[in-house]
This record gives structure tokens, sequence and C-alpha cells, in this order.
């Protein structure tokens, strides 16, 4: 089923438009809840945002798309305006492929990709533009996609990041838990820890816990709240590139976080204890 693509001042009623699903029909802008989860039974599923003004690429697109992988979810956002409400709503994303021109100049395209790469690291991005790949130097992107595009390489390069998500998946432990193994095999890493609205960081160096960020919160209080999610998404990238700002070792922190918790469930606060 195909819906009308949203006009740009009416994002707070149809932002977005799903433009191909093979596995059910949505009527609203709403993710169907059955298709958004990435876990085991989404093996060969996707769910991919393409951010384009051009209604006749994104046509061309769906159609290429359908027949190459049936079981994907496209969804298509005219503006970044749009897509970044798509994203706020829906951050269970597999992909984003966007324009950099938008209205005339290259400043949105490269303002939305800033901005997707800060809140959703965990998404890769593809840039699709008939700009020169020279001009898109700098930006924190998956790769480049020249216009007219090529079905087959898009959906080769995507396959290929969407595998990699899901190898770098951490399954079946607890945040804490992964901590602590980190620690022990004294590994050094970032991990994205991410729930339906917020993304956060936590980097390690040799074990060490370095820094932990969420939203606009550092230290120890954002490792807590990372702590405190249900059901978070854990991913790994092999990199940690902050310096040292938590100074409480992970075993002690660890220790006041499950005593917060404690505290909570009885209704009491205790002293907000600072970093060693």
């Amino acid at each position: 089923m195909r819906q009308a693509r949203a006009n740009g001042d009416a994002v707070s009623h149809q932002a977005f438009r799903v433009v191909h699903s093979g596995v059910a029909d949505v009527s609203d802008d709403r993710l169907d809840p059955r298709v958004s989860g990435r876990d085991a039974s989404t093996a060969g599923k996707g769910n991919l945002l393409l951010v384009d003004p051009d209604d006749l690429l994104v046509d061309m697109l769906e159609t290429g798309l359908s027949l190459s992988r049936p079981k994907w979810q496209v969804i298509a956002a005219s503006h970044p305006s749009e897509a970044l409400d798509v994203l706020e709503r829906h951050s269970e994303l597999d992909a984003i492929i966007t324009e950099i021109v938008f209205d005339g100049s290259s400043q949105p395209g490269k303002a939305f990709i800033h901005e997707a790469g800060r809140r959703w690291p965990e998404i890769p991005i593809f840039v699709m533009t008939r700009l020169d790949p020279e001009e898109t130097q700098g930006l924190e992107t998956a790769e480049y996609i020249a216009k007219p595009p090529d079905i087959d390489f898009i959906v080769s390069r995507v396959d290929r990041a969407i595998r990699r998500q899901k190898e770098s998946l951490v399954r079946g432990i607890s945040l804490s838990t992964f901590l602590q193994i980190l620690e022990l095999e004294q590994k050094t890493c970032t991990v994205i820890v991410s729930d339906r609205r917020r993304v956060g960081e936590l980097y390690l160096r040799k074990g060490t816990l370095m820094q932990a960020r969420l939203d606009g919160t550092e230290g120890q209080e954002a490792l807590f709240a990372m702590l405190s999610m249900r059901e978070p998404r854990l991913r790994v990238a092999d990199k940690c590139e902050v310096d040292r700002k938590i100074a409480a070792s992970l075993t002690w922190l660890l220790m006041e976080w499950s005593v917060r918790e404690d505290h909570a469930k009885r209704g009491d606060s205790p002293p907000r204890a600072e970093d060693e």
C-alpha cells in the first residue's frame, strides 16, 4: 500500500510515509511494532530511512528494493526535519540513506548527518547525491552513493551494514555483567547503549571505564542512568577516543548503583556520592 508523502508543514500529522513493506501494510505514521524489533526473528529484514526530496527517485528505489529485498521496510522523508522526527519516534532503524542538498543548499543535509550521527551513532548513514565525492569529505558516513543510484550497489552496501550491526549486537547479558567482562578481559572499546528514547556511550580503555555520556549527562550519573534502562540494546565499537573523566573504579560504581537501586525500591534516597 502506498501513502502520500507529507508536506513540509504537516510534519506533526504525517511526517513520513512507508513506501515499501514486504511484511505488513502500515496505515499511519508509526512503524508496525511487529516488524520494527531487531532480534533473532528478524533475519533478512531491515528498516531503511530514505531522505530525499525527489519523489521519482523514491519510487524507483521502492520498485527496485521491493524486488531485491521484499522483507525490507523503507520509510521516506522529503526533508531532514521530517527525518529527525522519524528518528525521534523510531530509533530502531538499520540504515539511513540521505541526499545532502535540500532547497538548493547542502547545509541542511550536512547538519542532518551531523545530528543523526551524534544522537544515533549505531545507525550507519549513506550519502546519496550528485555532488562530487570531495564535497562530502569530513562527513562521518558509511559510504558515498552517486546518483543516479545502482540498486544492486545500494542493496550490497546496506546488507553489509545491517550484517555488521547484528554481529556487533550483544544479546542475553545485562549491562553490568557485560562491563565486568570487558574489565576482566581488559578490552578497549565503546559500548553503545540504547532504548527506545535515548542513546548513550560507555568508553573503556584496557578494561578501565574512561567516560560515560547520555544525552547531556556525563560521568557516573550517565552510567547509572544507562544501568537503569529497561532491556537496553548493547553494541560494541572497537575504539575509545576520550580521555579519562571517571576516577572511580567500575567495581565501586556498580556497588554504588546497586545501593541506589535498593534505596529507590524502598522509597528513600541515599546521599549522592561523588567520583572517587
